[in-house]
């Protein structure tokens, strides 16, 4: 994003368009984007999956350790128990869960990834050498070049919808304001990121603050 102060009157902000559009993780991308905050942020999972299949990949997306490349890993355990904890109507029961889990394997919507976790229970992938190995559950965002009925649909559906939805909690970078995180940000990160079952510290890294899952929209 782009900033302009005209003649001190207007602050004009302005995404930076890409070359051609892409979708990302089966929604329509036409601007510099993160890949990690997409995948937080969007529902799209590249292909139709039933209710308990949609919910791991919820947990997984909104709760797994992510790479640069939106990549979100989270172990199996971990992923097990979240998504029950965080069912909103009806908890699945965990052989359900366990079910949906080799449905997505063996239809390479996850895969099994190698981590490591060092002496001080940081989590590192790809794993390195020397460390503990700990087998992870990835999914990755399907990148392509969007093609004409891509752009089609997503022109008569829109990009991002304004109806109220869940934010995932998130990490926010406030250091190059000369700011600190509150003690009641600290607690809320430390608090969350046990629950996950993440491995690492659980303290918030210096120079960023954290904003809890919430909802925003209409």
């Amino acid at each position: 994003m782009s900033v302009r102060w005209d003649t001190w009157r207007k602050v004009r902000l302005a995404y930076t368009p890409l070359d051609e559009p892409v979708v990302f993780g089966g929604t329509v991308v036409r601007y510099a984007y993160d890949p990690r905050i997409m995948t937080r942020e969007l529902a799209a999972f590249d292909a139709r999956v039933d209710r308990v299949e949609e919910l791991v990949l919820i947990a997984l997306r909104e709760l797994g350790y992510l790479d640069e490349k939106g990549r979100a890993l989270l172990p199996r355990e971990a992923l097990i128990r979240n998504t029950i904890e965080r069912a909103q109507s009806e908890r699945p029961a965990t052989r359900k869960i366990h079910g949906a889990i080799e449905r997505l394997l063996s239809r390479s919507i996850l895969t099994w990834e190698q981590g490591s976790v060092n002496r001080a229970a940081m989590l590192h992938y790809p794993a390195r050498r020397g460390e503990t190995p700990v087998a992870l559950l990835c999914y990755a965002p399907v990148l392509r070049e969007a093609n004409r009925e891509d752009l089609r649909n997503s022109e008569t559906e829109g990009v991002y919808s304004a109806s109220a939805h869940r934010v995932a909690g998130h990490l926010m970078r406030i250091g190059h304001l000369g700011k600190e995180a509150s003690p009641e940000a600290q607690a809320a990160y430390r608090e969350d990121h046990k629950r996950a079952g993440l491995a690492g510290p659980h303290e918030l890294p210096r120079g960023f603050t954290y904003v809890r899952e919430h909802e925003r929209g209409i």
